[in-house]
């Protein structure tokens, strides 16, 4: 019995998994690829993608919350709801798409607020401009993608978001370096490519939502559902549980995006070394995220039954897959350290500090995955308040606290201050995080 519920997990989890690292393979490969222009245009795009999901973090993080409440529905075998739900979250995300992106362009506007070499600045911010178109095509493939994922169908955002990752390669070969006759457009020619991969992954994700046979929601009834007023609407639900999961996911990238602002701070070499080792680290962080989100979707379904058991089991079993998992990736960062920072940069000065940081990301990588797992169970099983408190404590009360200060002690050159000293705070606070979450759970758990 207890392997049927780590089976549940897994067949859930895999095709996001595999997704998710689609969607950081293709941060991997842009940084690869604008690496070659040089260390300006790295630390350029590394400081414009972290101020770019710094900012589109939140609606993403909203939009995770359709999953759960079509997982809540399929529960309580709601099925007369599923078309409403998925016309409000549309018009949700349409909304927060246009907000965000209003403050996209007014942070490129006063760039040089964050403090960052005059170098990168003069890069950074168009790249940041070309970002931005990007942001609603983005937010409407997470739309589509969130809703299929409630219904357990994740290999459709698998095969898209896998599929994108090659045009965005390909395009990037074409648009960065001038190839088939187009200009070299540089470090523009990422944005360009981000731009029209990100746009096909609207398309193709709404076509598999709208015309799957897994997926329980026709076209025309979709339609139909803006121009009818119906007895009950999910708007209320999904400020309840999106907002504060949004939160959740802004705090912690908010967080990552200062200890880049941070890095950026102490000199261009420090922010393409810490641009390296956090893109390495997000890819590892993807599995955990994959299970947490499949852990989340089977955790909201026995939530919807009322099956204080199942919720449980899937959330032991999530546990057990995601520190499994951790602990290999640990053990890769700890042996591989200063290959793994070869792959980004050929200066000597830049791979020692990159392999250093791996070091700290193996040490943070268990702390990473609990805490991850666990505020996903957390959003199954409709708490999502307190978490977030937490989580704003952990990082801003005191990572990011502790991490500035001992990036400041750079001068005393110890193994632990300047830009290792940033991820010294990042440390401590994902394993608060961890230890908080994951006791949250089982005392909501007991004392129901």
């Amino acid at each position: 019995m207890k392997n049927s519920y780590i089976y549940e997990v897994i067949k859930i989890s895999w095709p996001i998994i595999i997704g998710q690292i689609g969607l950081v393979l293709t941060g991997f490969f842009d940084s690869i690829m604008v690496a070659k222009l040089g260390h300006e245009e790295l630390a350029a795009a590394g400081i414009s993608n972290s101020i770019f999901f710094l900012l589109s973090i939140f609606p993403m993080g909203v939009t995770m919350a359709f999953a759960s409440i079509t997982g809540i529905l399929q529960g309580k075998n709601k099925t007369s709801s599923y078309t409403i739900l998925a016309s409000n979250s549309l018009v949700v995300t349409l909304l927060l798409s246009f907000i965000i992106s209003s403050i996209l362009y007014f942070t490129t506007q006063c760039f040089d607020l964050f403090g960052q070499p005059p170098e990168v600045n003069t890069i950074a911010t168009p790249y940041l401009n070309l970002l931005n178109w990007s942001l609603m095509p983005l937010l409407i493939f997470f739309f589509a993608k969130n809703i299929c994922d409630g219904f357990s169908y994740t290999k459709g955002g698998m095969i898209v978001t896998l599929s994108a990752l090659g045009v965005n390669v390909f395009l990037n070969w074409v648009l960065i370096y001038g190839q088939f006759g187009f200009s070299a457009y540089g470090i523009a020619g990422a944005g360009y490519a981000t731009i029209i991969s990100r746009i096909y992954m609207a398309v193709f994700m709404l076509i598999i939502l709208f015309k799957s046979s897994s997926i329980p929601i026709h076209t025309l009834s979709f339609i139909r559902s803006f121009r009818t007023n119906h007895r009950i609407n999910f708007y209320k639900k999904i400020i309840q549980l999106g907002l504060p999961t949004g939160l959740q996911y802004f705090f912690e990238v908010a967080a990552f995006a200062g200890a880049a602002v941070m890095a950026g701070w102490l000199g261009a070499k420090e922010l393409a070394a810490h641009q390296l080792a956090i893109t390495i680290a997000s890819f590892t962080y993807m599995f955990a995220g994959g299970i947490a989100a499949g852990g989340s979707i089977c955790v909201a379904k026995a939530n919807g039954k009322k099956n204080k058991k199942d919720i449980k089991n899937y959330g032991k079993a999530s546990w057990q897959i995601g520190i499994i998992i951790m602990l290999f990736f640990a053990g890769v960062f700890l042996l591989l350290s200063e290959p793994l920072a070869r792959l980004f940069s050929d200066q000597s000065d830049i791979i020692k500090m990159g392999s250093q940081l791996l070091i700290w990301a193996a040490i943070f990588q268990l702390s990473d995955g609990i805490q991850a797992i666990s505020v996903a169970l957390l959003r199954g099983i409709e708490d999502v308040k307190k978490p977030s408190a937490f989580i704003f404590v952990s990082y801003w009360i005191i990572a990011i606290p502790v991490g500035y200060f001992l990036s400041n002690l750079a001068g005393f050159s110890l193994w632990w201050t300047g830009i290792n000293g940033i991820w010294v705070g990042l440390s401590i606070g994902l394993t608060l995080s961890a230890l908080g979450l994951s006791y949250r759970f089982y005392y909501l758990l007991r004392k129901t």
